[in-house]
């Protein structure tokens, strides 16, 4: 970051003017900033672009870690009235740190898209992870998240354990290894109506509770894919074994494959399920052709793929399937899965960035040890994980088994 002001180009202030619809980004202002002008054939827009992150090293939310290139990006940009953008940046923006105005940003573009069709429901996101008790994380820390949130940090800082409270929450299906564990997390969320939601873990059982009420059922209707290591290995076909990354049936796997949306995939055009045998078991063959193949009459199996092909094929599937059913209802995709560490900085960078764009509607929560470098991590939110975070880490308070 220089020491001088990096203000956004006009064509990156009409990008963020126009993507907020020419409204104000806080919440529950929404006031119009654009409209007639003095003259005749003239318009005037009241609206101000502010920086998610600093203009300048010495500005409100300021990171030296970005480059001028970053800070002038449409995603560092809020569109906000005059009263607003004055509020964010007073006390050197302490009020307003940066993953709350990404939030803010991704909720009301959020909003503009509703209003114009492209989606039919009210955002339900996660906003913030309050650790009330637990064996291995700290109480009282919490935890930001917006659209698009990195999870990262060295082994045994926690990282797996808060996504799979997350998943544990959000679900109501306490992963097994915290069978006999004891934990409640505050769960904020970008829903008006009610923001905050009380989940406990007791010997397996999963409660809630709301403002002191508690309820009988899991409040949360989002859709949650969670892409993991699990400790099976499992025989047989593909669709086992994606069944075992996801942890979910056969008939879910068949379903997410065919109900792909692969128009802006890395590696496949299109897929189709073959059932070669039906007893006394079944067992689906996957035919498929890459992008930009010539002979479209000679398809690929998966075996005539590289590891790292296959890895992203599965990743095109599952976010095809995002892609598609967050047009209708929340979605979460939650990661912690090893395999995306074969990954080359490109790929990588192909796939986090159709994560973080507004045009998939899913919510993303990632897990990873290391950031590359080699990917645009502009308009993603981090939270770095230390051994601050976490209790003297003992495995035995984790049974061992999986689900």
């Amino acid at each position: 970051m220089s020491k001088k002001r990096i203000d956004f180009s006009q064509p990156t202030k009409d990008i963020i003017a126009a993507r907020a619809g020419y409204r104000c980004s806080y919440p529950d202002c929404n006031a119009t900033l654009i409209g007639p002008g003095l003259d005749p054939d003239k318009i005037e827009n009241i609206g101000e672009c502010a920086h998610i992150y600093a203009a300048s090293g010495k500005g409100p939310r300021s990171n030296h870690s970005l480059n001028d290139k970053d800070l002038q990006k449409p995603e560092n940009g809020l569109f906000l009235c005059k009263k607003h953008h004055s509020l964010i940046d007073k006390h050197s923006g302490k009020k307003y740190p940066p993953e709350t105005l990404m939030l803010y940003k991704q909720m009301h573009e959020h909003k503009i898209s509703e209003e114009i069709g492209h989606i039919s429901y009210p955002l339900l996101w996660i906003k913030e992870v309050e650790v009330i008790e637990s064996p291995i994380l700290k109480s009282g820390v919490r935890y930001s998240f917006t659209k698009s949130t990195i999870i990262s940090g060295s082994n045994a800082t926690g990282k797996s354990v808060l996504i799979e409270y997350i998943y544990t929450a959000l679900t109501g299906k306490c992963i097994s290894r915290h069978n006999n564990s004891n934990v409640t997390i505050s769960i904020e969320l970008s829903n008006p109506v009610w923001k905050k939601v009380i989940c406990t873990i007791k010997k397996g059982v999963v409660s809630y509770s709301i403002g002191g009420q508690p309820i009988t059922f899991c409040p949360f209707s989002v859709s949650v894919v969670f892409l993991r290591d699990y400790d099976i290995r499992p025989n047989g076909d593909i669709i086992n074994k994606i069944k075992a990354l996801l942890g979910e049936d056969r008939q879910f796997v068949k379903n997410l494959i065919s109900g792909a949306d692969l128009s802006s995939s890395y590696l496949v055009s299109d897929v189709e399920l073959e059932t070669v045998r039906k007893k006394p078991y079944e067992i689906v063959r996957v035919n498929l052709h890459k992008k930009g193949d010539r002979d479209k009459d000679r398809p690929w199996s998966l075996g005539q793929l590289s590891g790292t092909e296959r890895d992203s094929f599965v990743f095109d599937i599952i976010v095809g399937y995002l892609k598609k059913l967050s047009r209708y209802k929340n979605t979460l995709f939650l990661i912690d899965w090893s395999d995306i560490n074969t990954f080359d900085g490109k790929l990588m960078n192909y796939y986090f960035q159709q994560f973080y764009y507004a045009s998939n509607y899913f919510q993303t929560v990632a897990v990873m040890h290391t950031l590359w470098k080699d990917v645009d991590w502009s308009g993603w939110n981090l939270i770095r994980m230390t051994k601050n975070d976490n209790l003297d880490f003992h495995p035995e308070l984790l049974t061992m088994t999986d689900d």
